[in-house]
């Protein structure tokens, strides 16, 4: 598809209006930079300069024919002088070809390249975009749609609960599940009893998770660590 942008484009020539004997030279740049905002939808790939015109080149790949038509019926002022466009057929193109055919491909290189890249960019985003799609989590009976709706339910769990209060419902049947993808879940879950927040053992302005065993003892968890290890389960 990127290649086609390139292919086969619609060349149109363009002649600056200059006075006999008057001293005037185009500035391709200048010409691109009146097309594309007199007529930003047709997709402008390739210019060059003679002293007083030259050739631009035009995408055919959804080309509004239409807007190519008026280019070619309305000249437009450029440098303090007016330009016209023409579209470059028949034996005109062919000589285009022959003489301008080498430096069109040398030109359009660098664009072919990020035309390329940026392809490639949209397919890897197109990609992610359907991988996180189709992947959902179920936990304790309820699909989350997305890693973060899982990571804004358990941060909701800690910042809506008091310390030392007992989780439960389907608050505690959510940590449970997510208990179980821990490297150490068997143990932290041994004797299990319930759930509950509180300021952690070492980091006295953090809140976190306990595990509240039957004897009464309290173990700390990671969170993030299960959420993290169910992210790349589903990997």
């Amino acid at each position: 598809m990127v290649e086609k942008d390139f292919d086969n484009p619609v060349i149109v020539s363009y002649t600056a209006k200059v006075a006999s004997g008057e001293e005037f030279k185009v500035d391709w740049k200048c010409v691109e930079k009146a097309i594309k905002e007199s007529f930003p939808k047709l997709k402008l790939i390739y210019s060059r300069m003679d002293p007083h015109g030259g050739h631009v080149a035009f995408s055919q790949l959804r080309i509004k024919r239409n807007l190519l038509d008026e280019l070619c019926k309305t000249p437009l002022t450029i440098q303090e002088r007016q330009f016209t466009f023409a579209q470059t057929e028949g034996e005109d193109l062919k000589e285009f070809w022959q003489k301008q055919g080498g430096h069109y491909q040398f030109c359009i290189q660098n664009r072919l390249r990020a035309a390329r890249k940026q392809a490639r960019m949209r397919q890897q985003e197109k990609r992610e975009s359907v991988k996180r799609a189709k992947v959902e989590y179920e936990i304790a009976g309820v699909f989350y749609h997305d890693i973060n709706k899982v990571k804004s339910k358990s941060r909701a769990i800690l910042n809506l609960k008091k310390d030392g209060e007992k989780i439960d419902g389907n608050d505690a049947d959510f940590l449970k599940e997510l208990l179980e993808m821990h490297d150490k879940s068997e143990s932290k879950l041994k004797d299990f009893e319930s759930f509950e927040v509180g300021v952690h053992p070492k980091y006295e302005k953090t809140r976190c998770f306990f595990v509240v065993r039957k004897d009464g003892t309290k173990e700390d968890f990671s969170v993030t660590k299960c959420i993290q290890n169910l992210e790349n389960a589903q990997a």
